[in-house]
């Protein structure tokens, strides 16, 4: 069951979007939310080629942005605070120093899911530009991964792309185990060249999902088309207020997390994605 929250806080309307939902999950599943802000000390601090005698004014523009950034990183936990407090939800604020995957990561191994908006700004101090963050937590994530778009409206049913792979079943899993599954209209896509096979790996997963006490119905597709568009296609169709994705089309780790596939849902979906593998 859903227990323990982290969403990542950078300032972002894509973080708002995040804590909002986690406020919705945490107030509907009686779920503690732990907000984090990190401060990137190592980006800040890095090593850079200076003028002879330039490494002083580094040191000194080193610090004023470190400063700067914990000044920051306050002011969103505060405003995360508030937010909480005002919705009732229990909650802990967090500040890590630290590479931000990094620490999230780590941090992400005391909690069930890891929500973050589908773009990231945790380097806020040496970028103006989304950051890579969310690609390196999607590398090897602890727990499911949940990424949200800036704004997101849909209430209708948690739409699940499956394939029948190995990465597709954990991910699976790891939502029947929030319990979101058994609260929501769960609706199983499923994209393969033949039907038949399209409509008994769909089964597979239907029958999991009613093991566990979930309401679901399936979409057996047949077709040659690149999935990715096809489910967001769906997404939308249903008004769907989710989207469940393990491995789709490819079989290799490296192709579900960097593939064509899934940068395609993350860079079109309008609603918030859990990806895991």
């Amino acid at each position: 069951m859903l227990k323990s929250i982290l969403v990542g806080l950078d300032g972002s309307a894509f973080s708002q979007s995040a804590l909002t939902l986690s406020l919705r999950w945490a107030s509907a599943h009686s779920a503690h939310v732990t907000g984090v802000s990190v401060v990137d000390e190592p980006g800040i601090t890095a090593v850079e080629s200076v003028p002879i005698g330039g490494a002083y004014f580094k040191a000194d523009q080193d610090d004023k942005e470190l400063v700067d950034a914990r000044t920051k990183s306050n002011r969103f936990l505060e405003e995360f605070r508030n937010r909480c407090s005002a919705e009732g939800v229990a909650h802990t604020g967090l500040q890590l120093i630290g590479d931000p995957p990094e620490a999230i990561q780590k941090e992400a191994q005391r909690h069930d899911v890891i929500v973050m908006g589908i773009e990231t700004f945790y380097r806020f101090e040496t970028q103006d530009s989304p950051c890579n963050t969310l690609d390196h937590v999607l590398h090897s994530p602890p727990r499911p991964v949940v990424a949200v778009p800036e704004n997101f409206t849909g209430g209708g049913p948690v739409v699940i792309g499956y394939d029948g792979s190995v990465q597709a079943a954990r991910t699976l899993a790891v939502y029947v185990a929030t319990g979101i599954a058994q609260t929501c209209e769960n609706v199983v896509v499923t994209i393969d060249e033949d039907e038949e096979d399209a409509k008994r790996l769909a089964q597979l997963a239907a029958d999991y999902l009613t093991l566990h006490g979930a309401a679901v119905k399936v979409r057996a597709i047949e077709t040659r088309i690149d999935p990715g568009p096809m489910l967001l296609e769906h997404t939308e169709q249903l008004k769907a207020q989710l989207l469940v994705m393990g491995a789709f089309g490819h079989s290799m780790l490296r192709e579900f997390v960097f593939g064509s596939t899934t940068r395609t849902v993350l860079r079109g979906s309008k609603v918030p994605v859990m990806l895991f593998h």
